[in-house]
């Protein structure tokens, strides 16, 4: 080597330095230019990833071998010289006691080279990787040729480092210039960067005469889960919200996070058309936002249901972009007006179209709270016990027989029941509500069909011929519109052995009129599960749908038997019932029986079926099988 060859190398280096490039770029020149103007037969480089070394380049195929095998083994020459931050120097790789890598000298050797140096590149008090150089024949590396290796080793480096830190510094500018449009949270668009995109699709709307859809959506009830779970849960609901919102939208729609638990979504690109089928294109985004917004969110032990109230706002008559997102917030509020009365207590749509406005909802009641702000404190406490309630064990399942007028039982309504540490055994009318208001009551309702499946499959073989041959568990709208509950059933079902038809899903008649349940109970029905309608009578603005729903059984509440013994019209109008059930093909169960008068009074109406404390009260599962096997 002499200084000339030298002098070649450095300018060639700098001149790949000059052309912006980043550090592994920089890595690969350096091979290239050693191998190129020094006198050595090969060459490869090493960067530092940390805490292992990762093969960049080499100068040929013939060096590929050997340096991949260190990438792989950590072990040889690269590896020494990072740990040493010294050169490691190999006159001769046939002799055992230069080296200490027997893998590696033997793919070295296969690959036709005898002598190798490693040079780590050391800069700013860091190891970056080492260069390797190879000769075919064993033979001393002079200290000058160290010395001139050294020298382009430091050059590289110094040039490394400085490719490092301009590509740090533009990706701090990046990082920069990203916070000042996007959430911190969720990563999406805030509402700098979503004003400016309205704008833009406002302006390409006009020109090429098309419209512009804008969804404010905002989440129901999101205070109750930061109040009950905390921050760090109701963050967690918001990024999942926003992961699985951005993963249905085209890629020219725009999702952005506006404050808080609200989030607006910008589709662009609309036809323009007639506003009923301007409705029709918005609907299939709703009913992807209710797809994704129907999966429980998972915190920690719990699975937590989310909804929201949506509003809508389609651009007509060239609207601004604060006049649109004003229209599309007004339209949530109402969408929110409407959440209050909606038996799901969320998930309600609110669309504005050429000034018309066209609401719809969905059904479950939300969650009660007392007056005044001891009282509400308490409801928050008991929803925070309430959320711990499943994974510490305090939650049971007692079972309530059905009979026939003989006293024979047909089925049984699995009931709910909370075994609280401080207020004892709770009926599911104390905290019901408070779980379908902070969404628990997914994940609860999935225990409860496993539980109850679980038992029924006791009872057959322990019972035998006496035992129940269905079991009746209720179901919300919000349960019902769950996506994991037809897996669940089925997991659950074949599991422990059973047919669908042990397994009965019950459902208020107020729940009807959410528009959702009638394709779920379909889809239940075509598997096979009895249907049970509960409060069936108390629902008169709603039993024109019964006609449409597949179910099987309708019970009649308790406030019309309770006088069936002594009042005329009472008797009447449990006849009326019962001859609307039949109609319709429906049997009948009298609810809430508590004598044995009223037992007969219900079964000369045409009641098929008797469930209250006369034929048996719910009871533990080991209750009934004593009583039973007696």
């Amino acid at each position: 080597m002499n200084h000339e060859a030298l002098v070649d190398a450095v300018v060639a280096l700098a001149q790949a330095a000059g052309g912006d490039v980043g550090p592994e770029e920089l890595l690969q020149h350096l091979v290239d230019v050693a191998a190129e103007h020094l006198a050595v037969d090969g060459a490869g480089v090493m960067i530092n990833d940390g805490e292992l070394l990762r093969f960049v380049h080499s100068s040929s195929s013939a060096v590929d071998g050997a340096e991949r095998l260190q990438e792989l083994t950590q072990e040889g020459p690269c590896h020494d010289a990072l740990l040493s931050r010294a050169e490691v120097v190999v006159d001769d790789l046939a002799d055992p006691a230069q080296t200490a890598w027997p893998e590696y000298v033997q793919r070295a050797r296969e690959a036709g080279f005898e002598s190798v140096v490693a040079v780590p590149l050391v800069g700013r008090g860091r190891v970056w990787g080492a260069l390797d150089l190879y000769r075919h024949r064993a033979g001393t590396w002079q200290p000058a040729e160290l010395q001139w290796v050294r020298l382009l080793a430091h050059v590289a480096v110094s040039y490394v480092v400085m490719a490092s830190e301009r590509d740090q510094a533009r990706r701090a500018q990046s990082e920069l210039a990203h916070r000042s449009t996007h959430d911190a949270l969720t990563g999406l668009p805030n509402r700098a960067l979503l004003f400016d995109r309205l704008e833009h699709a406002l302006a390409a709307a006009r020109r090429h005469q098309r419209t512009v859809a804008v969804f404010f959506i905002d989440l129901d009830r999101f205070k109750a889960v930061n109040d009950t779970f905390g921050h760090a849960a109701g963050d967690t609901v918001l990024a999942t919200v926003a992961t699985r919102v951005s993963a249905t939208l085209r890629h020219e729609d725009t999702l952005a996070r506006l404050a808080g638990d609200e989030f607006v979504l910008i589709c662009e690109d609309l036809p323009q058309a007639e506003p009923d089928e301007l409705a029709e294109h918005v609907q299939a985004v709703i009913t992807r936002l209710r797809r994704v917004l129907a999966q429980p969110v998972r915190i920690g032990e719990l699975d937590l249901a989310v909804s929201a109230s949506i509003g809508v706002a389609l651009s007509e008559d060239h609207p601004g972009a604060d006049e649109l997102l004003a229209d599309a917030d007004a339209a949530m509020y109402r969408a929110k007006h409407h959440t209050r009365d909606a038996p799901g207590g969320g998930g309600t749509i609110d669309l504005t179209v050429a000034g018309g406005t066209a609401t719809g909802g969905t059904a479950g009641p939300p969650a009660g709270t007392a007056a005044g702000p001891h009282a509400w404190r308490s409801v928050r406490h008991l929803e925070r016990q309430l959320a711990q309630a499943l994974p510490h064990e305090q939650l049971r399942v007692h079972y309530q027989p059905i009979t026939d007028a003989s006293g024979a039982v047909h089925a049984v309504e699995a009931l709910l029941r909370w075994q609280h540490p401080a207020h004892g055994l709770l009926p599911a009318g104390r905290f019901i509500d408070l779980a379908a208001g902070n969404g628990t009551i997914v994940g609860i309702g999935r225990w409860v069909v496993e539980q109850t499946c679980a038992q029924v499959a006791r009872w057959r073989r322990e019972l035998g011929a006496a035992a129940p041959r269905t079991a009746y568990v209720n179901l919300t709208a919000r349960e019902l519109a769950d996506p994991a509950l037809v897996p669940t059933i089925s997991a659950a079902l074949r599991e422990h052995g059973l047919e669908p038809e042990h397994l009965g899903l019950e459902l208020l008649e107020s729940s009807f009129i959410d528009p959702n349940v009638l394709p779920a109970l379909q889809e239940q029905h075509r598997r096979g599960h009895p249907l049970s309608v509960d409060d069936f009578g108390t629902g008169y603005s709603s039993l024109s749908r019964l006609v449409e729903l597949p179910v099987r059984m309708a019970k009649i509440d308790k406030s019309l038997t309770t006088g069936i013994e002594h009042d005329a019209r009472s008797r009447a109008l449990v006849g009326a019932v019962v001859t609307v059930a039949d109609s319709l093909d429906l049997q009948v169960i009298a609810e809430g029986v508590e004598t044995a008068a009223q037992a007969r009074c219900a079964s000369d109406a045409g009641c098929h079926y008797l469930q209250g404390f006369h034929v048996g009260r719910p009871q533990s599962a080991d209750a009934l099988t004593a009583a039973w096997g007696a």
